[in-house]
């Protein structure tokens, strides 16, 4: 049995789903994973881990972290080691991989996993439709008041609806673009779009004004499709979570409608529809209007083409009435067969709790932001006059932050479903489909997946 549940949750972890239903036991206890070793009844009953006495050591990991970051989580992690004399955090970090996420469903079936682990939204949902992390809101009830409401509030995957990840760290997408071509086209270099329509109505400008010798907005979707899409508020998934529905929304056919218009106007260069998803090259080089929408990528233009750094203005999320702002962060989990875990739940705590949250915030090595409500009110993101334009998309970014909202459908749209969509959406940009069939065809194909990989 354990066999066959591994295979499940290997395969969907590349799709967004578990192995195994999350419903509870007979008795009302939290369900027990099927895994090749025992499991300590402290982490299934009904009752609160006691943090009262911690010792012994536990296994904390991250993806592609300690590389860049060494420096701010090795301090973090002796701090809490001092605060808690003989106790001992082992840090493991792992390069970013095409197989992480099944590796890690692999780790946790043959009880391997580390007691604390980074889980990317990839993989949440396989690990907890699995049963593999630790029911949250029995074990550590209250500890989730201080994140995003429609952040915690959406995250109940488990067993009777539980949680069993502390929303982590992310980057809410907003608007950069170049000033000079904005002038060129008879726009306000100092009035950026604020949602989808006036984005559109701009790059037709653009596209009308450069004579072919620039262009608009970059082709490739296949990183933003799922943000902008639940910034028009369009209905990824039937209200049960269980299809997708995306197809049958009016906003879905119109964005990808619009899409298909900016491509023939010329407002989309016709080789990045299926190029790379990531507009920074063509942008550095002065020959696209918008540029990547993280405010990180300021520090790129800043760094590699320093003169059109100031030059570059930042906007706000586009988010039209009725939208949302995409929570699309990282999560941290407490593994359901860890043998301490007084230790592990106190640790995942600390690294999700709003000072740290903040202080990594502040760390100059990384353009992040929190999932605490009390870490995004800090003074720290506030935008004094004169502000450069890293200055302002850190501003514009924490704002947008303030108001993120998880979407379940997202955590479904991952491996082979991410790229079925992806393909219809790049077929009907470039004219061989229409978009509304192609849409269809889309939501077709990844329900087969979910109902097949049920």
């Amino acid at each position: 049995m354990a066999v066959s549940l591994l295979g499940s949750a290997v395969l969907t972890a590349g799709c967004g789903l578990g192995g195994s239903g999350t419903e509870a036991s007979r008795d009302g206890a939290i369900p027990k994973p099927q895994v090749d070793c025992d499991v300590p009844d402290q982490n299934v009953d009904d009752k609160p881990v006691d943090k009262a006495k911690l010792s012994g050591e536990i296994r904390f990991a991250t993806s592609s972290l300690k590389k860049d970051f060494g420096g701010f989580f090795n301090p973090l992690i002796e701090k809490f080691e001092k605060e808690h004399p003989g106790v001992k955090v082992k840090w493991e970090d792992t390069p970013t991989a095409d197989d992480v996420d099944a590796r890690m469903v692999n780790d946790a079936q043959t009880c391997v996993m580390a007691d604390v682990v980074n889980v990317a939204s990839s993989t949440v949902m396989a690990l907890t439709k699995a049963n593999m992390l630790m029911d949250l809101d029995v074990k550590a009830p209250g500890s989730g008041k201080d994140f995003l409401p429609d952040v915690w509030g959406k995250l109940g995957f488990g067993a009777q609806g539980h949680h069993t990840v502390y929303p982590w760290y992310w980057g809410p997408l907003i608007t950069t673009y170049n000033k000079d071509l904005f002038t060129k086209a008879g726009l306000d270099p100092e009035k950026p779009p604020k949602d989808w329509d006036e984005y559109v109505a701009s790059s037709k400008k653009i596209a009308e004004a450069s004579n072919g010798k620039y262009q608009a907005v970059w082709g490739n979707t296949e990183w933003t499709f799922v943000d902008e899409w639940a910034g028009l508020g369009v209905q990824l998934m039937s209200p049960d979570d269980k299809q997708f529905t995306f197809a049958d929304d009016a906003k879905a056919q119109k964005w990808l409608t619009d899409m298909a218009d900016l491509y023939k106007a010329g407002a989309i260069p016709k080789d990045s529809v299926t190029g790379q998803p990531d507009p920074s090259q063509a942008y550095s080089a002065g020959t696209l209007a918008f540029g990547s929408p993280n405010a990180s990528f300021l520090r790129n233009v800043k760094q590699n083409a320093s003169a059109l750094y100031p030059k570059t203005g930042v906007g706000p999320h586009l988010k039209s009435t009725g939208g949302s702002v995409l929570f699309a962060g990282q999560y941290i989990g407490v593994s359901t067969t860890t043998k301490n875990a007084p230790l592990a739940m106190e640790f995942a705590q600390y690294v999700t709790n709003a000072e740290n949250q903040l202080a990594w915030a502040k760390d100059p090595n990384v353009v992040i932001f929190p999932s605490s409500t009390t870490a995004l009110n800090d003074e720290f993101f506030d935008v004094p006059e004169g502000s450069d334009p890293f200055q302002r998309a850190r501003g514009a970014a924490a704002e947008a932050a303030k108001e993120g909202k998880v979407v379940v459908g997202q955590f479904y749209v991952t491996g082979k479903i991410n790229s079925v969509i992806t393909e219809n959406i790049q077929k009907a940009i470039s004219g061989q489909k229409d978009p509304k069939k192609a849409l269809a065809d889309a939501q077709s194909e990844s329900n087969a997946l979910l109902k097949r990989l049920g």
